[in-house]
């Protein structure tokens, strides 16, 4: 049996790059199994090496990607030269843990706002909706929009990585 996980990532103290923080949260509430990593991918090595997932999806907020969502592979050309906000470029990581790029995919919300202290823009809260909305589908699973609604979870961050419940 086959099976994905979603790595979220971003710093929630510096506005829009909450993104994957928000996403992580949504999905948390529809039982679609993530993690959060905060800003150092790096430091789920050890749950990707358990867990043995075929297919990854990476949500992380992109500084210059636009007002949408951007969805690419990690072995893409574009994504594989600029894609490395983190301290240690994604590519590398998920090929140390014997992951294939090419069944790796990469959602990501622009990032406008990254001031120490800022709170994320309301596009991208609603640009978090959206994109756990999108992964549900992609996994083959519904979400009410009941359930896909954000609270106030930007009150309840911290930077620090969350460990994953399987079920």
């Amino acid at each position: 049996m086959s099976f994905s996980l979603v790595i979220c990532l971003g710093n929630p103290l510096r506005g829009d790059d909450a993104f994957g923080l928000l996403v992580y949260r949504l999905l948390r509430k529809i039982r679609i199994p993530a993690v959060y990593a905060g800003m150092a991918p790096e430091n789920i090595t050890y749950v990707l090496r358990r867990v043995k997932p075929e297919t990854v999806i990476i949500v992380d907020a992109l500084a210059g990607a636009g007002e949408g969502l951007a969805i690419l592979k990690l072995s893409d050309e574009l994504i594989s030269r600029s894609f490395s906000s983190h301290l240690l470029p994604l590519r590398l990581l998920l090929e140390s843990v014997g992951l294939d790029p090419s069944k790796v995919l990469v959602i990501g919300a622009g990032a406008m706002d990254l001031s120490l202290g800022s709170r994320p823009s309301e596009r991208v809260r609603e640009l978090a909706v959206e994109a756990a909305s999108l992964i549900a589908r992609i996994l083959g699973r519904q979400a009410s929009p009941r359930e896909l609604k954000l609270g106030d979870e930007v009150s309840l961050l911290s930077g620090n990585v969350e460990n994953p419940t399987f079920s």
